[in-house]
């Protein structure tokens, strides 16, 4: 197998695997869902401050597309089925066949931005720039949608705390 196709090789293994692992009920521990969005902050802001987008409109452009992937972020989270046991107090939670959807669509966008920009080798900046659209994008879909799964975990809990 040439080089080339593995670089496309391993996101689809990595991507096949976390479709299957969605599909699956799994515990969600909601006092850790803010963990893995801090990290990508963290991320995000390293990288940004190593070479920030110098040009205004820029920086336009990755606020919104920085709303644009919490707006996804929400849809997923609100997507996703969340289930909690009244005997044991455990909350569970599921990708629903429309997150998963969601996700291979922007699997797609990334890997046709990805073929269109290496057709077009002229556009380094503009490869940058798309980069820093991607990384902005998925913390602001991650973070969202953890976020308002948090918030209905909290009402899952308070309602079946009789609480609601």
């Amino acid at each position: 197998m040439p080089n080339g196709y593995l670089a496309y090789l391993i996101p689809v293994l990595v991507l096949a695997m976390v479709l299957r692992r969605s599909l699956r009920s799994q515990r969600l521990k909601v006092d850790r869902l803010w963990v893995i969005p801090v990290l990508f902050v963290v991320a995000a802001v390293a990288v940004l401050t190593q070479a920030p987008p110098r040009d205004p409109a820029m920086i336009a452009v990755l606020a919104v597309v920085t709303l644009a992937g919490a707006g996804i972020g929400w849809q997923r989270g609100r997507l996703t089925r969340i289930n909690l046991d009244p005997e044991t107090g455990i909350l569970t939670s599921k990708a629903s066949p429309a997150a998963v959807v969601l996700i291979l669509a922007i699997f797609g966008l990334r890997y046709g931005l990805n073929a269109w920009l290496l057709q077009n080798p002229h556009k380094g900046a503009l490869a940058v720039d798309a980069a820093d659209a991607l990384l902005l994008f998925g913390v602001g879909a991650l973070g969202v949608a953890r976020i308002e799964m948090w918030i209905r975990c909290k009402r899952l809990i308070a309602a079946g705390a009789g609480i609601a």
